[in-house]
């Protein structure tokens, strides 16, 4: 069996906190995880996780199995999606280019195809004295200096938000010909956000 040497990123528009902030550890969760087996990609979840969380980050990767722009879009933040797509025009790309490149980011040499097997999520855990607060303003400045969002963005966001947090998962994938999966994304963080239209990723 193949195995990957890199943890694959998932596309330029996933934005981890880990990224912004320099961090390079991850705790594990240690709560135990409860196994949901639905269509498509299997789905481990750990005890404490709000399956609102989950669930849209299944679908989320559903849609890039699927190749499904629509379905991936109706994950992703609306006011998000909005200002990625107009930076992205401007630099003469479009939101729907970069889902079809991240569609292809698990691609290996030597492999014809692979589909995404199996997902696990849990609650990042921060076990430095990294911040004091929750690191979530470092992530919106970071994007505020690459010109993605404006400055008023994470005030608007806070105040929608039912909750504002960051999420862990691990991320397995199945390539054509191989008798089983391998982890092709371990400990890796994602911001997401409930308000009263539902839940949501930034990514």
């Amino acid at each position: 069996m193949k195995k990957i040497q890199r943890c694959a990123l998932l596309a330029a528009g996933m934005l981890c906190l880990t990224a912004c902030s320099g961090e390079s550890s991850i705790a594990e969760s240690s709560t135990p995880a409860a196994e949901t087996q639905q269509d498509g990609i299997t789905l481990h979840t750990a005890e404490d996780v709000d399956t609102r969380y989950a669930e849209t980050l299944k679908r989320y990767f559903d849609a890039i199995n699927a190749k499904d722009y629509d379905a991936y879009l109706a994950t992703v933040y609306p006011p998000y999606s909005e200002a990625y797509s107009a930076f992205l025009t401007e630099k003469g790309s479009s939101l729907e280019q970069a889902f079809a490149e991240m569609c292809t980011r698990f691609d290996e040499d030597g492999y014809e195809s692979w589909k995404l097997t199996d997902l696990t999520v849990s609650y990042y855990k921060k076990e430095t004295e990294y911040v004091q607060s929750d690191g979530i303003s470092d992530y919106f400045s970071a994007y505020v200096k690459m010109g993605v969002l404006d400055e008023g963005f994470e005030e608007t966001c806070r105040k929608n938000a039912e909750e504002l947090r960051d999420v862990q998962f691990s991320l397995s994938a199945l390539y054509a010909g191989d008798d089983a999966p391998v982890t092709v994304v371990s400990g890796q963080e994602i911001m997401m956000l409930i308000d009263k239209d539902g839940c949501w990723l930034f990514g």
